[in-house]
């Protein structure tokens, strides 16, 4: 976790990290996991719960300020926000629960709405985040590529459910068909394609972040981000086993 200025910012563990440990701990500790498995579950071997380090501790902040944990005497709790967001039967409810607990994160919440969703291109960054949060230019310039990472990440949950809200709120209503072109690379994997879409394309479903509905230029783009989340885990995924 570092700080900036009044805003903690996640630096060690995902978000997606984190679902998956709260994933663990709600279905198999009934949502209530002791240090020592929590610890275990990040790929940790820990033989006294009194041993734990201080970095696994601060990875232990990380998941929490995702509002999907808390910390408690001897172990981490997952939140009905959390419970919400890992919702096996709900993927409407488990798809606000994410967004719901992503926006508790207030540097996350500030960004998106001063942004209105849309991320400064990486050489425009710097100076963005400066000015949102009135930090210097040496921080900002430092810091920037994790703070961008981290909303890279977690904007698409906010804006699935903001689209469909939208969607919602507009059916009915009529719009021009556009045509949007969109190379995806990441790499030595690429995603090339070329869509030509007509309004209510439909939805796009993926576990990881629920339903989006597929209506105009903004909902598209949406979808591409979290195309190209997907695939980069698939290729960190694969490098990673590549390594063992």
């Amino acid at each position: 976790m570092i700080e900036l200025n009044e805003y903690s910012v996640p630096d060690q563990v995902s978000f997606a990290e984190a679902l998956e440990l709260t994933r663990s701990a709600i279905t198999e500790y009934g949502g209530m996991m002791s240090n020592k498995d929590a610890a275990e579950k990040l790929g940790y071997k820990v033989k006294d719960p009194k041993a734990i380090s201080g970095y696994i501790y601060r990875k232990f902040d990380d998941i929490c300020a995702y509002g999907l944990m808390t910390r408690e005497r001897g172990g981490l709790r997952a939140t009905e926000t959390a419970v919400k967001a890992l919702d096996p039967y709900d993927p409407r409810k488990a798809t606000e629960g994410k967004a719901n607990a992503i926006k508790q994160m207030p540097l996350v919440n500030k960004a998106f709405t001063a942004w209105n969703g849309e991320i400064p291109i990486e050489t425009a960054f710097p100076a963005k985040l400066a000015e949102l949060i009135t930090l210097s230019w040496q921080d900002a310039q430092k810091y920037s590529p994790l703070v961008r990472k981290l909303f890279i990440e977690v904007f698409p949950y906010i804006q699935v459910v903001k689209t469909n809200e939208s969607s919602n709120s507009d059916s009915g209503s009529s719009a021009k068909g556009e045509t949007i072109q969109k190379v995806v690379g990441t790499g030595s994997a690429e995603l090339k394609g070329i869509m030509n879409v007509v309004p209510v394309l439909g939805e796009l479903r993926t576990e990881e972040y629920g339903i989006l509905k597929l209506k105009d230029t903004v909902s598209l783009k949406i979808a591409v981000t979290m195309l190209q989340n997907l695939i980069d885990k698939m290729e960190e995924k694969r490098q990673s086993e590549e390594k063992k």
